[in-house]
């Protein structure tokens, strides 16, 4: 009698507690489809033919002094061509600068971009993980850390109609 009222206990204890609540999102499509990633990745695009206009002007008003040089080269003596190279090499570094800058910026700019996203979709999930009452929403991307999810764990749309809306009220 003793061992059936411990049995009857257990279950009871069993059944009572509370059932963990588990969803997870596929990291790499909520970045792809969120459309705040869209509209930074145009505006890095922007700024990079704008960086890329400017440095092609720098190259072809380069190029056209390196032409003119190779033009009067045989003309001129030995000091004025050993000066006009060493004006030359000393633009060719300027530009080179020039382009490895625009090259860091954009790369600055690009994580930065990464960073506010990356703090908006968590933001979100946590949001959406406390408003219903989810234990643990995991993240996923691609061949990731979810091996097996049953599709109505999956939270992935869900998450991404949340940011969208909340990015387009935004606008």
């Amino acid at each position: 009698m003793k061992k059936l009222v411990v049995v009857f206990a257990s279950v009871l204890l069993f059944a009572s507690c509370t059932q963990t609540k588990i969803g997870y999102v596929d990291v790499e499509e909520i970045m792809k489809e969120y459309d705040a990633t869209k509209d930074v990745e145009a505006a890095l695009k922007v700024d990079q033919e704008k960086m890329g206009k400017s440095l092609d002007s720098l190259s072809a008003a380069f190029q056209g002094k390196v032409e003119a040089y190779y033009k009067k080269a045989q003309r001129m003596s030995a000091k004025s061509r050993q000066t006009k190279e060493a004006e030359l090499q000393q633009e060719q570094q300027v530009i080179q600068q020039a382009q490895s800058q625009a090259q860091q910026v954009l790369q600055q700019k690009s994580q930065e971009g990464i960073e506010a996203l990356t703090k908006t979709v968590d933001s979100v999930v946590n949001a959406y993980a406390t408003t219903n009452k989810f234990n643990m929403i995991l993240g996923t991307s691609g061949n990731g850390t979810v091996m097996y999810g049953d599709d109505a764990m999956n939270l992935t749309e869900t998450i991404l109609d949340v940011l969208n809306t909340s990015y387009d009220e935004k606008k």
